[in-house]
């Protein structure tokens, strides 16, 4: 709800607020600089610029979308198959190199492009 919130605020706010701590305090861009720009792009319908304001945005943005739909159909069947996945996802992420390496590379290429791009 909290993020939702937050893109409510902002699609109302004429400034850009950034709440980053890492960027507050040290002037570089964190990995997830960006993500809020990127949705509301998204919104409006400007899908490059999004993905160039930061593609992060985009995963950020299909979990908007698929995550309360999943939890309300969870609590209407009674089941959890959201948190059953989300074990299941972490244990394969913590377990196999094959899958955490691939994913730690492309958070650091993420990075790389924000401060690149001086968010």
């Amino acid at each position: 709800m909290a993020g939702y919130a937050w893109i409510g605020f902002q699609l109302l706010s004429s400034e850009g607020v950034t709440v980053c701590l890492i960027k507050n305090i040290t002037g570089i861009p964190c990995p997830s600089c960006g993500i809020t720009r990127a949705v509301l792009l998204l919104i409006g319908g400007e899908i490059l610029p999004a993905i160039l304001m930061n593609p992060l945005g985009c995963i950020t943005a299909v979990a908007l979308l698929i995550l309360p739909l999943w939890i309300i159909t969870d609590t209407l069947t009674r089941k959890n198959t959201l948190a059953l996945t989300f074990l299941w996802t972490e244990k394969r992420i913590k377990t196999k190199k094959a899958v955490y390496i691939p994913l730690v590379a492309l958070a650091l290429l993420n990075w790389g492009w924000n401060i690149l791009k001086e968010l």
